[in-house]
């Protein structure tokens, strides 16, 4: 009997180990294709005009409103309060996108489906929901492949076009070194290139966060920029929006967090931009706050790290941040309104 016991033993953990091996070697890869792109297809959806409006967000995966801290930002918790806290995010995600019918795109960061970090409430779905009708594109930058549904993560970024799309494609960008339990993060844009005449390149993009001194984001900023640039040179007109983890427009909003809770703060580098190309970015109203501590107003840092980059032939007539209060994530979404020039 215990040579039996000792035999299953070994073959179980055998199994295991070959288990193991797989998950971390498949989520070891960090290459992006353009196959990694979902598409739902819109119907009957009108071409592109002159004048295009955008909203970006990043939802935070519905954990992180401002009940929330996290720990790799310095805070004490990897989950959220509680399933209801996450409850009453999602439901303020969802009622605020209905607000945004009128837009034409709408890019979301961190759009999560159910999982342990945010106590198993599909946000994708909701946000689906309040974007109905729409094409529909998903890029899966973060998802634990192997691991059973009730602990898979999948972490990604969606494009929502009220207009007619002619083609999506991916901009590959560096990865980092590390990863969160074996698995490594595959940072890409997703983009959807509009039918019409006005050739619109609309791109989401989600630079890392915590890569010492800048140098991966620095690097992730540059490839995408050389790839817009030649964007750009085939006609296109390039919108590039969502949370570049880099500040883009000097803010001084009151605050008493910690200098040592600043460390992922890096600007935007002065010479990240081609020539002609502008930041379009909304300074009076901040759209991140830091995560060390639940939201306090006056007390945590905030700042403007999410908005857009435009192309020479794109004109900014307006570009606008609404203050939520980081009710319902720890970013606030941006809305710009661009013309063809």
């Amino acid at each position: 009997m215990l040579k039996r016991a000792l035999v299953i033993l070994a073959a179980m953990a055998a199994v295991f180990a070959l288990y193991l091996a797989a998950f971390l070697a498949v989520n070891h890869q960090v290459s992006a294709r353009a196959s990694d792109v979902q598409r739902t297809a819109g119907e009957d959806l009108p071409e592109a005009g002159r004048v295009l409006e955008i909203l970006i967000w990043n939802v935070g995966y519905g954990g992180l409103g401002a009940g929330s801290d996290f720990v790799a930002d310095g805070g004490e918790h990897m989950l959220p309060p509680s399933r209801r806290a996450v409850r009453e995010n999602v439901a303020g995600i969802e009622s605020f996108l209905i607000s945004q019918a009128d837009a034409d795109v709408v890019l979301i960061q961190e759009l999560a489906r159910a999982g342990p970090v945010n106590y198993w409430i599909d946000v994708r779905a909701r946000v689906e929901h309040a974007l109905r009708d729409r094409d529909n594109v998903f890029f899966s930058d973060f998802k634990t492949r192997l691991l059973p549904p009730p602990l898979r993560l999948v972490h990604g970024q969606g494009i929502y076009a009220l207009r007619s799309v002619e083609s999506t494609d991916i901009v590959a960008l560096p990865a980092e070194d590390g990863g969160f339990i074996g698995v490594r993060r595959r940072y890409a844009s997703p983009l959807v290139r509009l039918a019409g005449d006005e050739n619109w390149t609309i791109v989401s993009v989600h630079l890392a966060a915590f890569d010492e001194d800048a140098s991966v984001r620095t690097s992730q900023l540059r490839d995408l920029m050389a790839w817009a640039q030649a964007e750009y040179a085939r006609g296109r007109r390039v919108v590039i929006g969502g949370d570049w983890n880099l500040q883009l427009a000097a803010t001084d909003f009151p605050h008493t967090t910690d200098e040592r809770h600043l460390f992922w703060l890096f600007p935007f580098p002065d010479d990240a931009l081609p020539e002609g190309w502008r930041i379009a970015a909304d300074a009076t109203i901040p759209s991140v706050r830091t995560n060390h501590q639940p939201y306090a107003p006056g007390d945590n840092y905030v700042t403007t790290i999410d908005g857009f980059v435009v192309s020479p032939n794109v004109e900014v007539l307006s570009v606008t941040g609404f203050d939520l209060g980081f009710a319902h994530s720890d970013h606030q979404p941006v809305r710009l309104r661009v013309r063809t020039r």
